[in-house]
């Protein structure tokens, strides 16, 4: 398994995570109003999701188990193989629905960016490092 890349990838998702959190941080009153800076925090969401969803296929390929159908799917075996626990995917899932409504330029929901921007982020930071971790003692 290719280390350097899950270790980039990582690191892709950990700037990702402080920028989205730096914009809402820097007013959480006025982010409701301020589309550019929204723009920005989902952005580095979806290149967050996108780097964790390399991540999973990698490891899958490795694994043999192929190409995933959809990043829902990435998430769903990386549970099944033990890479993250259920709850975590699940979790994961969420965010995925988010990142789906983004990328059909449908708009994901404004609460649903603050909720991902205050606790989704960590769970795609945690799983991140759960993938560089095993992948490191396989």
């Amino acid at each position: 398994m290719d280390q350097d890349l899950l270790v980039s990838k990582l690191g892709t998702i950990d700037r990702c995570c402080k920028r989205a959190r730096d914009e809402y941080g820097k007013d959480p009153t006025t982010f409701v109003g301020d589309i550019t800076r929204q723009d920005a925090a989902t952005l580095n969401v979806l290149r967050a999701w996108e780097a964790l969803v390399e991540m999973g296929d990698h490891v899958l390929a490795e694994l043999g188990d192929g190409v995933a159908r959809d990043e829902r799917q990435v998430v769903t075996l990386l549970a099944q193989h033990g890479w993250i626990d259920g709850a975590l995917a699940e979790d994961l899932h969420r965010i995925g629905e988010f990142c789906r409504a983004e990328w059909d330029l449908q708009a994901g929901p404004l609460p649903g960016l603050v909720t991902i921007v205050k606790r989704g982020l960590d769970d795609i930071e945690v799983a991140g490092a759960k993938i560089v971790e095993r992948a490191g003692s396989a």
